[in-house]
Parts: structure tokens; sequence; C-alpha cells
């Protein structure tokens, strides 16, 4: 079985603390946090699911003690990586190429997810020194097509990719492991653009494009085949078929996965990426409580309780995880002891 960053499910095995602690208990604390800079953003995306699910009804930024005071509370509670995301653009928020640095000084790992028009060079060096992984998200391998999703200018599009090229032409002078990648979302506006997309990332130098539907629009995009016969070595498409899959429902009773991963929203705490905004499932707000209090409160087990998961989005992040901890929970192999 061939292994990629996105399959999450295979990396569950890879903290068996974490599994012994969730087996014995129902509960663990994250591997991984995602943790939102800012609800800023420079661009205006069509079917932003953060803005779509009330992630932007502010504009609030972290500061710097607030932002570090977070990190070190994720960090206490026993966190590998934070991946930093939104909410709006983490760049957006000048404090963040510091706190990546600080971030990466603690031993945890650094992901990040971002439209990659803000970066300087400056920044782009502390990224590739520090990250294990970027993503710039883009959608588009036209102009026009980018700035009809984006709402930008169309500089906007040269930018993403002139700094894409950066990141990896950087990796490579400075020696370091960061992954680069792009990310596309396909629709009957984006589609025609993919394999344009796709020769351009090849050419820009990164590592990977990740290929997968806007929310609710399974239509399979008819030029993925020739969208994956780009890749060779150095270049791979991570194609999530699994996501077009319109008649697909979630079998497994409750959510286990959201044990594993936490999401911050500048200041709220919620079980998942897609509560992002929404009031009713906000578990806490770290000006008022520590992390480790809103984690183990009992408003976390009171929105598990009611959490129904035939109207949560059926390919979630987390959907696959979900299956491989069910698998283990509730259908264990028989003759486990004889491998």
């Amino acid at each position: 079985m061939v292994k990629t960053p996105i399959d999450l499910q295979n990396k569950l095995f890879y903290h068996p603390d974490k599994l012994i602690e969730f087996f014995k208990t129902g509960n663990t604390t994250p591997v991984t946090w995602e943790l939102d800079p800012t609800n800023r953003c420079n661009h205006n995306c069509i079917g932003c699911y953060a803005a779509g699910a009330g992630g932007r009804t502010n504009d609030d930024s972290l500061n710097w003690d607030q932002a570090k005071n977070y990190v070190d509370q994720v960090y206490d509670l026993g966190a590998k990586a934070i991946n930093l995301t939104g909410g709006g653009d983490p760049m957006v928020n000048k404090i963040t190429p510091r706190l990546i640095e600080y971030i990466r000084s603690l031993g945890m790992d650094v992901g990040m997810i971002t439209n990659g028009t803000i970066f300087t060079d400056k920044s782009i060096d502390i990224v590739v020194k520090n990250c294990t992984w970027v993503r710039v998200s883009m959608d588009g391998g036209t102009p026009h097509v980018y700035t009809s999703i984006r709402k930008v200018p169309e500089r906007h599009f040269y930018l993403a990719l002139k700094n894409l090229e950066k990141l990896a032409k950087r990796r490579d002078e400075l020696g370091t492991n960061l992954t680069v990648g792009s990310g596309f979302l396909t629709s009957e506006l984006t589609t025609p653009t993919l394999v344009q997309y796709a020769e351009l990332c090849k050419k820009a130098g990164i590592d990977y494009i990740q290929v997968r539907p806007f929310h609710g629009d399974y239509t399979i995009p008819y030029n993925i085949e020739e969208t994956l016969a780009l890749q060779d070595d150095n270049f791979k498409v991570y194609y999530s078929k699994n996501k077009y899959d319109k008649g697909y429902k979630k079998q497994y009773p409750k959510c286990l996965a959201q044990t594993l991963s936490g999401v911050i929203n500048v200041h709220s705490v919620y079980l998942c990426c897609h509560f992002r905004g929404i009031e009713t499932k906000k578990l806490g707000d770290l000006r008022e409580k520590n992390l480790l209090e809103i984690w183990a409160g009992r408003r976390r087990q009171n929105i598990l309780e009611e959490l129904n998961l035939d109207k949560c989005i059926a390919h979630c992040r987390l959907d696959l995880v979900n299956r491989q901890l069910d698998e283990l929970v509730n259908y264990p192999s028989e003759h486990k002891n004889f491998i």
C-alpha cells in the first residue's frame, strides 16, 4: 500500500501512547491541533467552508502573548504538531513567522495551509527552515478561473505560483525536508483547468498537488487520468477519490477521531474544523478557561453525546480516521494474538 501525507488513518499507529490511553479510557488529548492565528483573509473565496460555517464572523487575530500562551498549552497537553490554518489566512497575521519558529523550538512539528500570496523572502526562509510541510490553495489553472473563485486581482495567481517556486527552490538550496504542495478543489468552473494547473505546479518544482471536490460537488473530474499521468518520482498527484462518492453515509455510530485532533479558531476551541464559528459547537474560550479545562470539560461531552453524524459532512476531514478507529473498537479481529 502506498502511504501519502494525506492518508490520515495510516498515521494512527505511530502514536501508541495515545491509542493505549484511548482504548483504556475512551478519551485522550490531540496529537495535532489546528491553530488559526487570525480570522482575517486577503481573499474572499467562493465556497470557503470557514467563512460559510461562520468561521469569519469576526476579524479577531492573536497577539504574540496570546499565541505563545495557547501554543504552550497545546505543548503541555502532549501534542506533536500544530497546523497553522484558518479561519483566515495565517500569513495575514504578522506574528505567524515568529510563531512558526517558536512552535518548532518546542520540538513540535509545524504545517501550514495558506493562499501563498503574502510571503516575503524572510518568511519563506522561516517556513523552509522550520515547517514540515506547507500547502498553497489555488483551485484554478488560469488567472481567470483563479480570480473568479478567489475574488482577487489576477496578479495573485502569478504571485502564488511564484511563491510556490520560491519555496521549492529555497528548500533545495538549504537542504531541508520541507514538503511543498498545493490544493485544488474541483467544480464545474475549475475542473477544465486542472491539467494546466498540475503542469504549472510540476514546473514550479513542488512535491505534490491534492485534488478533491468542493463540498457538495461530487462530479468526478473528467481529466483526472490525464492529470495523474503527470506524476513521476518527484511530483505526485494525491487524488481524494473517496470524496467523490455521493451516496456515502457514515456507518460508524460515534466520532471517535475528534479526540486525536482539535481546533483552536483564534480564541475559540472546537471539536472539528467543520464546526468553526458555530456557537452551539464551541467547547470554550481560551480567554476564559485554559485548554485542559475546556478539553476535559462537561460541555465537550455534551456536544459529543448530542452529535448527529447524519447531519455532519459525509466526507469530513477525519472520516477515514473514524472508519479505522471504529473497526478497531467495534470490530476487533478474531484470534488477535496470532500474528
